[in-house]
């Protein structure tokens, strides 16, 4: 099954970017080094969140990390595979994706050095506990479904 996922920071962004919670815009929160400094605060893949899920722990759309040999910009929508899930210690899970451009099955897939920074930079403001598989994060996200 694939979703819809809306881009805030497309790869290489250093502005938070963010959709408001009244669903009108997205507003600039400022640089992300200021609250993620890791990687000198650049987004080091296509971020956004899944159209139609709530996360309930944060009571805001499940976000999602998009593997693409693409470059996105805010408000771009794009159609994504699921292919596993960061659950962090605070319940803001970041859902990993793949976009047509790419062929991977697993977060497994990716370069080490790849991983590694994700990591790092997803878990700096709260520890990643575990990687769900991909039928981990499906069924997370039927839970999600708005």
């Amino acid at each position: 099954m694939n979703y819809i996922a809306v881009i805030e920071m497309g790869k290489g962004e250093t502005r938070r970017i963010h959709l408001k919670y009244d669903g009108s815009g997205f507003i600039d929160l400022g640089p992300i080094k200021d609250q993620i400094p890791v990687n000198e605060g650049i987004m080091p893949i296509n971020y956004g969140y899944l159209e139609n899920t709530l996360n309930p722990i944060e009571k805001d759309d499940v976000d999602v990390v998009i593997f693409s040999n693409k470059l996105y910009k805010t408000g771009d929508k794009v159609e994504v595979e699921i292919i596993g899930m960061f659950n962090r210690e605070d319940g803001d899970h970041k859902v990993l994706a793949v976009d047509d451009s790419m062929k991977i099955e697993s977060f497994e897939d990716i370069l080490p050095t790849e991983r590694e920074s994700l990591l790092d930079f997803f878990g700096y403001k709260s520890k990643i506990v575990s990687i769900s598989t991909k039928d981990e994060a499906l069924e997370y996200l039927a839970s999600c479904k708005v």
